[in-house]
């Protein structure tokens, strides 16, 4: 029952996901490329956090006026 234990699961904070950017980061030092896939990972997930954060508080417009660039009329 794979579900249910996702389900029961808190969701992840973005101070948490940067802890893990960094340990990924610091694997990817010590042990090379091999570990390269799990930083990739790692910064997306921090990246699509950190950009359902700062939209969460904001209308769809307000982010696309932001992805434009200052104030684009729509």
């Amino acid at each position: 029952m794979r579900g249910n234990l996702a389900m029961a699961q808190p969701e992840i904070t973005l101070e948490r996901l940067g802890e893990m950017l960094i340990f990924a980061a610091k694997l990817v030092d010590r042990k090379g490329p091999i570990a390269q896939p799990i930083l990739d990972r790692c910064e997306r997930e921090y990246l699509a956090a950190k950009q359902r954060q700062e939209t969460k508080g904001g209308s769809q417009l307000d982010r696309v006026r932001k992805l434009m660039g200052a104030n684009a009329q729509i």
